[in-house]
């Protein structure tokens, strides 16, 4: 059976493309640490790495299980800290997840007030869609998410913001779809666009679209609207986003243009329902909807 010992050693190993190296971060012998890394290649019954003269590069299992070690080595250390905190003190950390969006800003909000109150915490705020973010939930690696409608909320608990993202189109201040106050399903029709990721927003997109979705063409597909400016800057299309997660210091060449009719979602807080949380977790739910419930 894998330890979190030899699987933080292989991650180490990992990072660094070097086993010396990794052995003298590790403050352990190079001969150590190779037997213990061959060891783990006997046990899971692959090559983990290709080993040349001055780098070694994971292999395709090596690339796998790098993905899955740095989910159990996170989660490992996520209990340890929850364990030392049951004390009934709020300290401690709290992972949360988040895209970028209007509710990211409230999210600061909360997190301000909450640290006012309780200065022992600390908040690690990871970056993703809600895809993302739901599929970290479910594996426990982050404690609550902040993400757009719709989601499949059959296994989440959820509190509704207050705050309404409209959707458009990101595109560049010289195109012709910057001379427009609203986008209309026709101005789309033959030109070059970039889609979200997430199946339920393309399923919204296209329910907005009607039967002009099919004359579409999508030159790319992306997960944030960071890497869609990028792609609108180059002129690779213009984007579908939602307003409140353009940056607009970042990207002054660009602008926003709602759709028309409109096409709005909501956001939500979320959490794993049945989940046993730490203390300082759970009571930062509490501040959640005491706080949501007091601003509507």
């Amino acid at each position: 059976m894998m330890e979190i010992r030899v699987l933080k050693y292989f991650l180490a190993v990992a990072r660094e493309g070097n086993i010396t190296k990794a052995a003298e971060i590790l403050h352990i012998t190079q001969p150590t640490l190779s037997r213990q890394l061959m060891q783990l290649e006997d046990e899971l019954g692959a090559a983990l790495f290709v080993r040349g003269k001055r780098k070694i590069i994971l292999t395709e299992a090596g690339m796998l299980l790098k993905r899955r070690a740095e989910e159990i080595v996170s989660l490992s250390e996520k209990t340890e800290l929850e364990i030392s905190h049951q004390d009934n003190e709020v300290s401690g950390e709290i992972v949360l997840a988040c895209g970028i969006t209007e509710a990211t800003k409230t999210m600061g909000q909360y997190i301000q007030k909450f640290k006012n109150i309780y200065p022992e915490v600390t908040f690690h705020v990871r970056n993703g869609n809600s895809d993302f973010i739901i599929e970290n939930i479910d594996k426990g690696l982050v404690d609550i998410g902040f993400v757009l409608e719709p989601v499949n909320l059959e296994k989440l608990n959820f509190l509704k913001i207050n705050k309404v993202e409209r959707y458009g189109i990101l595109t560049k201040k010289n195109s012709f779809l910057a001379q427009k106050e609203y986008i209309m399903p026709e101005d789309l029709k033959g030109i070059s666009l970039i889609n979200t990721s997430r199946s339920e927003t393309q399923n919204e997109f296209k329910k907005w679209m009607g039967s002009s979705y099919d004359q579409l063409h999508f030159a790319a597909i992306s997960e944030l609207t960071t890497t869609a400016s990028i792609l609108v800057s180059n002129n690779i299309g213009h984007a579908v986003v939602v307003e409140g997660s353009i940056n607009y210091a970042a990207n002054q060449e660009l602008c926003f243009r709602p759709f028309y009719p409109e096409l709005i979602t909501t956001s939500l807080i979320v959490w794993k329902k049945y989940q046993s949380f730490s203390f300082t977790v759970s009571k930062f739910i509490d501040f959640l909807a005491k706080e949501i419930k007091e601003n509507r």
